[in-house]
């Protein structure tokens, strides 16, 4: 596996990038909220036939930062992914491969633009995190106090790798290499510890999402086979979003695995099992 640097507009995009050879399928993997593109390591590991990137998005890993008058909005990230695909130039469209949020920006890509896309492949995601149209006001209101709490907060300093790791053991139900992944890539030295790659402005609120109406009319236009991997001990909002869109996806096949959320990085065998066999 080899470092990649991918050039956007906003700045540079890190990836992880595998080559097997010209003529296998690309794979460009997304990651999840405050994970990177370590996460995806394993299953990089368990399928080598194909050609992957996967890459760290905006205030993720070692990818840049929006700039200080910036936050992260769902419809952002998605823009920033095409930008990626536009770059790579490759010689066909790619595989999506989306994890949690990575997962959803799979979706809205795969239905605002078909023809980019082979294949999406969904793990523990389905549907789209959407807007309740009754509590726009007090989501709006919720948001914005969320960016007066980041504004002046300073980085959490760790005073040892372990203790980091732990932290995010605590934070996301992972086990201890599985926390251990995501840290190397997303740690820093610092004098007196380790901090947070992550950008602290990816924890404020969205003020803004897609509602029911436009999420059921992206999903609609995908024309892609798409793969719904879901994990048995998962999350329940991404249980609770397939059954609710799930009439919206025209081609799909849905499976599950053992695991947590995070099952393509704790139990990747069974998850790249199912992939491969869907990219035949």
């Amino acid at each position: 596996m080899n470092e990649k640097i991918i050039k956007i507009s906003g700045g540079e995009i890190k990836a992880i990038e595998h080559i097997s050879s010209p003529d296998s399928p690309t794979i460009l993997a997304l990651h999840g909220w405050l994970d990177n593109a370590a996460s995806f390591v394993p299953l990089i590991d368990a399928l080598p036939n194909m050609n992957w990137i996967a890459i760290d998005l905006p205030g993720h890993g070692h990818s840049f930062h929006r700039a200080n008058n910036s936050y992260y909005h769902f419809i952002d990230w998605v823009s920033d992914v095409i930008e990626v695909i536009d770059a790579l130039e490759l010689n066909s469209p790619p595989v999506l491969v989306g994890h949690s949020l990575g997962g959803m920006l799979a979706t809205v890509i795969a239905g605002l633009y078909p023809d980019s896309i082979a294949k999406l492949v969904l793990i523990d995601s389905a549907g789209l995190i959407i807007q309740d149209d009754t509590l726009a006001l007090s989501n709006i209101r919720s948001a914005m106090d969320s960016r007066k709490l980041v504004a002046n907060k300073q980085p959490r300093i760790h005073k040892s790798i372990e203790l980091a790791i732990k932290a995010r053991q605590d934070a996301g139900n992972l086990s201890y290499l599985a926390a251990q992944r995501l840290i190397h890539r997303n740690t820093e030295l610092v004098d007196g510890g380790f901090v947070w790659r992550t950008d602290l402005r990816l924890k404020t609120g969205s003020p803004i999402r897609l509602n029911k109406v436009a999420a059921e009319q992206v999903i609609s236009s995908i024309t892609a086979k798409t793969l719904v991997i879901l994990a048995d001990e998962g999350y329940q909002t991404m249980k609770d979003s397939y059954s609710l869109f799930k009439q919206c996806y025209k081609r799909h096949i849905l499976l599950t695995v053992d695991g947590h959320h995070h099952c393509h990085l704790e139990n990747p065998s069974q998850t790249a099992h199912h992939i491969g066999e869907f990219l035949l």
